[in-house]
């Protein structure tokens, strides 16, 4: 048995977006058990499954239905936690439990802050340096990685971080993330690309957990880009 699962940064596409029927079109031509959409809208996935989101306050302007990270099943969610930890930048984090065709599963959605996050203009009284929360982002994750337990695992999302000589991130942010990883677990994208771009939208999978295959979702759609990310769809199965 093989589940299937999409991970896609939309830049905030809602349901009246002009390109979001295309984006949805992609995400349904791999029939998808599990979806992880980041930088969304709560009204943006089909009511056919189960949603669970992130907290609405992630430092910036309240807009009504937009989150961070939204998590899509198939099947019902349990065990849900919109937090992580309190030490964790706040409004990117989600993850629960739920029933695919290769058994239960923890997903966890996270967004890791991009370069700049809180460093200019925001809801706040203090100004991050940059890099700043990303860096607390892993540190936290790394923290809460700890003591997860359950297993199979997987986390989906933005990382904001790609392999490859790229100034995106330092050398030392790239082997904190790494380090932030349990033993057991490996980020099965970091290779991935599309026409020479590495993706920011990463998967990271259990020991447990096989990556039967690994595709980039373009995010171009003719002249025109439908998000900034490209996204990536997966097939997973159990190794035996």
């Amino acid at each position: 048995m093989t589940m299937s699962l999409v991970n896609w940064n939309v830049a905030w596409a809602t349901p009246r977006t002009k390109k979001t029927p295309e984006i949805l079109r992609r995400i349904d031509l791999h029939s998808p058990d599990v979806i992880c959409l980041t930088e969304t809208d709560k009204e943006l996935l089909p009511t056919n499954g189960h949603a669970i989101c992130s907290q609405a306050d992630y430092g910036y302007d309240l807009i009504r239905n937009r989150r961070k990270v939204i998590l899509w099943s198939r099947e019902p969610w349990e065990h849900v936690d919109d937090l992580g930890c309190d030490e964790m930048p706040p409004g990117r984090y989600v993850s629960g439990v739920t029933r695919t065709p290769i058994g239960e599963v923890t997903v966890m959605g996270i967004c890791i802050p991009w370069s700049r996050s809180r460093a200019e203009k925001y809801r706040g009284d203090e100004r991050k340096r940059g890099w700043e929360d990303h860096e607390s982002y892993v540190g936290s994750l790394a923290e809460l990685l700890k003591d997860v337990k359950d297993r199979p695992l997987i986390i989906a999302g933005d990382f904001n971080q790609r392999t490859g000589r790229s100034s995106y991130a330092s050398r030392r942010l790239k082997s904190a993330l790494l380090d932030a990883m349990p033993d057991d677990m490996t980020i099965a994208t970091f290779a991935l690309g599309h026409r020479g771009l590495r993706t920011i939208d990463h998967l990271a999978l259990s020991h447990g957990i096989a990556a039967e295959s690994l595709n980039v979702i373009s995010n171009i759609d003719g002249q025109t880009n439908l998000t900034d990310h490209l996204g990536v769809a997966a097939t997973l199965s159990v190794e035996s």
